[in-house]
């Protein structure tokens, strides 16, 4: 087995207690508004918008009695719409897991006014706040672009810490000192089972994926995150794998992940607050970094 040197990556994190990694399980309870966002003539579409209801009505109490069973306690991104709707169900999930948000309706930040940004990041949080009975301090970008000086705009609003880019595979500070928890789509469920067959959604999806082989890969990813020491933060969602047959997925990866006594298994709040005290601002050659120096010549361009 050939073995890669890590000789690229920053001198190895001391995570507490002198844990290995890091590992956040989160949850993304978008009851179909993603899948709106991306064709809006789902909500006229009963039983295609009905695979995303399923969610709501059965895949969130999988999920939650799987993490009882575990003692697990897990970071889940509500947009306020969505907190609204299901409202006694959400405060039944923060009774023992964080919420964090992810919007209001699942906007596209990215294509807004700038001043229209800061109003909607506080009336999510407010919402969250009042039916979870504490802030909300997380955000999860829903969709689209993040927009320049986001960071900025989301620490006004009352957050301390985003699981929105890509560029890392450990926490970091953006310049505002918002703490950026990267996230991987390969860590996601939904590449692997978001799929309707007739009309087809998303276009080009042939089938679903093997349960053996999500489980290789996820399985696969940890070791390789515990081996590095990083920051391993899987994204699931109720409607994907809170079915019957899905949801021993999950568990079977969450009993490999506790296998290991080295592992510091917690919430994205949690660790931001960790990181928040540890971890130094992203340097000049980061992505971040690298991103926000190319979106200045773009401004600069229009």
């Amino acid at each position: 087995m050939t073995v890669f040197k890590n000789v690229d990556a920053p001198e190895r994190f001391s995570w507490p207690a002198g844990k290995s990694c890091a590992v956040v399980v989160s949850v993304l309870f978008d009851d179909g508004l993603d899948a709106i966002a991306r064709a809006p003539d789902l909500r006229n579409r009963s039983k295609s918008f009905s695979v995303w209801e399923y969610g709501a009505r059965r895949g969130v109490d999988r999920l939650l009695e799987l993490f009882d069973e575990l003692a697990l306690r897990t970071s889940w991104f509500v947009p306020g719409l969505v907190a609204q709707k299901h409202a006694d169900l959400v405060r039944r999930i923060s009774s023992s897991h964080e919420i964090a948000c992810r919007g209001l309706a699942f906007e596209d930040f990215g294509v807004l006014p700038a001043e229209e940004h800061k109003e909607i990041l506080l009336r999510s949080r407010a919402i969250i706040e009042d039916i979870a009975g504490r802030p909300a301090d997380g955000f999860r970008l829903p969709q689209g672009r993040w927009p320049r000086h986001f960071d900025q705009c989301l620490v006004e609003a009352g957050f301390k810490w985003s699981a929105s880019l890509n560029g890392d595979d450990l926490p970091y500070l953006h310049r505002s000192s918002l703490v950026e928890i990267p996230v991987h789509i390969e860590l996601e469920d939904r590449p692997y089972f978001q799929f309707n067959f007739t009309p087809p959604f998303p276009k080009g999806l042939g089938r679903i994926a093997s349960y053996d082989g999500v489980l290789h890969n996820w399985i696969t990813e940890f070791d390789a995150y515990r081996r590095y020491g990083l920051c391993y933060v899987l994204q699931v969602r109720p409607e994907m794998l809170g079915t019957p047959g899905r949801i021993f997925i999950l568990q079977d990866l969450l009993h490999h992940i506790l296998d290991h006594d080295d592992v510091w298994l917690t919430t994205g709040g949690d660790l931001a607050a960790w990181a928040a005290q540890r971890v130094s601002p992203a340097p000049a050659d980061h992505p971040l970094e690298v991103f926000e120096a190319y979106r200045r010549e773009e401004a600069c361009d229009e």
